[in-house]
């Protein structure tokens, strides 16, 4: 479910990101536009970042859990100074 949801927040950051930065060049400098242009190019940025590190914590964390659960299954055997 995580995979999915950072799909979809990487999807939405670059789409505003790159919607704004298209729209710096055509804004003029000085005004509202270009300040909500920046804005939204800042506010796509953070959200990929954003959605880049959950990804990777995610998969830190899956990676950790596999590597536990390999640990956790090792059969136990018994030798006779142990009984």
């Amino acid at each position: 479910m995580i995979d999915t949801a950072t799909r979809a927040l990487l999807s939405l950051g670059c789409f505003v990101g790159v919607g704004s930065a298209l729209m710096i060049p055509l804004t003029a400098p000085g005004t509202g536009e270009r300040v909500v242009s920046i804005l939204a190019l800042l506010l796509g940025t953070g959200i990929v970042v954003g959605s880049v590190a959950a990804r990777r914590l995610s998969e830190r964390r899956r990676h950790r859990d596999g590597a536990m659960a390999d640990l956790i299954d090792d059969p136990v055997v018994t030798t006779k100074e142990n009984s």
